[in-house]
């Protein structure tokens, strides 16, 4: 029976894929120029964002101006869900470099009449009209570009953020715990779906904790001039709980 966290080859981008689609956006933001050159570029920086940090839809409509952390202790991208606590999606220098340059250059631009463009309160991501997006609209965006780029059958926000989520596991060497925290996950058991789709080799991940083990100086030890007596062990009488981490 299929668990509504499975996930199958077909529901994320290969490494090979996810370079032709960031070349493809990016040759397009590269060659417009005046209004469709915005454009571009918006389709860029929504297209890269999503890749590289694994929101879900509705995280990323949401995002404020002050959400955006691109100075000291970033870059990285601040969701504040409805319910429950924020957390810190951390982003690759690169594309804290495309979203500040968004917001010095292009955003401006797009901006209303009469918006304050440091209104900390406001949308970090809009659209031609100067108005956030909203789900359905960032869903439609997001399936013209990846259709555009050859990728139309399997188009959806859902794709960017599994590609994240295997991307994240595959360049991390398996680090869940990150993985888990980035995708918000409330359990590591729906993060561990991608380690499935990462090829490991179990003979040299062995011999590499031998090695490790290895590596590390041994403590030289006195020889014992009087035999050792060892303390009696006391019964357990089922109340402690540190008996559980043996």
């Amino acid at each position: 029976m299929r668990t509504p966290w499975d996930i199958t080859r077909e529901m994320f981008l290969s490494v090979s894929e996810a370079e032709t689609l960031l070349g493809h956006v990016q040759r397009r933001a590269k060659r417009g120029s005046g209004r469709a050159g915005d454009a571009a570029k918006l389709d860029e920086l929504i297209l890269t964002a999503l890749l590289f940090s694994g929101l879900r839809n509705s995280e990323f409509c949401g995002l404020t101006l002050a959400d955006a952390v691109l100075g000291d202790g970033g870059p990285a991208f601040v969701v504040r869900p409805s319910r429950g606590e924020a957390r810190t999606v951390w982003l690759p220098a690169a594309v804290g470099t495309l979203v500040s340059r968004w917001i010095e250059e292009i955003r401006l631009g797009l901006l209303p009449a009469g918006a304050d463009p440091s209104d900390a309160a406001g949308p970090l991501v809009v659209n031609e009209r100067g108005r956030p997006f909203q789900r359905s609209g960032l869903y439609r965006r997001v399936v013209r570009i990846l259709t555009a780029a050859g990728l139309g059958d399997r188009a959806s926000v859902q794709l960017l953020r599994h590609t994240y989520g295997y991307l994240a596991y595959l360049r991390t060497g398996g680090n869940l715990l990150f993985v888990q925290r980035q995708l918000g996950h409330a359990h590591a058991m729906v993060t561990s779906i991608y380690a499935q789709f990462v090829d490991e080799s179990y003979p040299v991940m062995a011999n590499s904790v031998a090695g490790m083990i290895a590596a590390e100086p041994r403590p030289t030890r006195a020889l014992a001039t009087e035999p050792v007596v060892q303390p009696e062990a006391e019964a357990w009488d089922g109340n402690d709980e540190t008996q559980w981490l043996l």
